[in-house]
């Protein structure tokens, strides 16, 4: 550490044993609704990975960023196939050498007194480097995406106590470095919006919390490159409005 920035540094090597669905699945995955093969001659995974961190932070405002570089020698994954069971994608276990490498950047200021703005990008790049694949990324690969929120703390509104107003608008790019047959994902952006408060309900006992969200403003249809829902064409949850009750004892 260093004044108000802070380093941080971590070189590693990890090994991991396939797992038994790695190796013997044979049949439908129902909850994912895939096919999946077990591969009996998988090895075990190695990597080697370099973690960086800097954060810098003053009174008003802080910054960071996190970059990472993975090395796999023989990273196992479900490699997606041409071949269907019946009506179902089948996908095989299989492993490559895979080159990983990304980060995340973040940033926070607070505005006025009861004002903050959080902002946050973060980019994932793989790119296998043998096998059936080399040269193509790994399946279900997260696109570049921003997370923009603000939250507004109210000194008192009406009946509620330390009330606080929450926007976290995310932003997602398209995603067209993909694996074949995997399709490409449009990009999207969605709102989300939470009330937060306390209800001082039970006199000289600790006040309720409640919680408000409403997720998906503007009720937008959309597709995320990373979830399994995508394969059978359902779009995430379009707009809906959540109440939570936390009550102390």
């Amino acid at each position: 550490i260093q004044n108000k920035t802070s380093y941080k540094i971590n070189i590693g090597r990890s090994f991991r044993m396939p797992l038994a669905n790695e190796l013997a699945s044979d049949g439908v995955n129902y909850h994912m609704y895939r096919f999946e093969q077990g591969n009996l001659d998988l090895d075990p995974e190695i990597s080697y990975q370099l973690d960086l961190s800097v954060d810098h932070a003053e009174e008003t405002f802080s910054v960071g960023v996190s970059p990472f570089v993975n090395f796999f020698q023989n990273y196992i994954y479900l490699n997606p196939t041409s071949s269907y069971f019946e009506t179902i994608q089948i996908y095989e276990y299989t492993q490559a050498k895979v080159l990983r490498m990304g980060g995340e950047f973040n940033a926070s200021a607070s505005i006025f007194k009861n004002l903050q703005l959080d902002a946050s990008v973060e980019y994932v790049y793989s790119r296998q480097q043998s096998g059936p694949k080399e040269g193509f990324t790994l399946p279900f690969s997260p696109p570049l995406s921003a997370l923009l929120s603000a939250k507004y703390q109210f000194n008192k509104l009406l009946f509620f106590e330390k009330p606080q107003l929450i926007a976290d608008f995310r932003i997602t790019a398209d995603q067209e470095d993909i694996v074949p047959p995997e399709e490409k994902t449009d990009g999207y952006q969605v709102l989300n919006m939470s009330f937060l408060s306390e209800l001082d309900a039970f006199r000289n006992n600790a006040p309720l919390e409640m919680r408000i969200k409403l997720n998906n403003v503007f009720n937008t249809k959309y597709f995320n490159h990373t979830s399994f829902y995508r394969l059978i064409d359902v779009p995430e949850a379009g707009r809906n409005i959540s109440l939570s009750l936390t009550v102390p004892f």
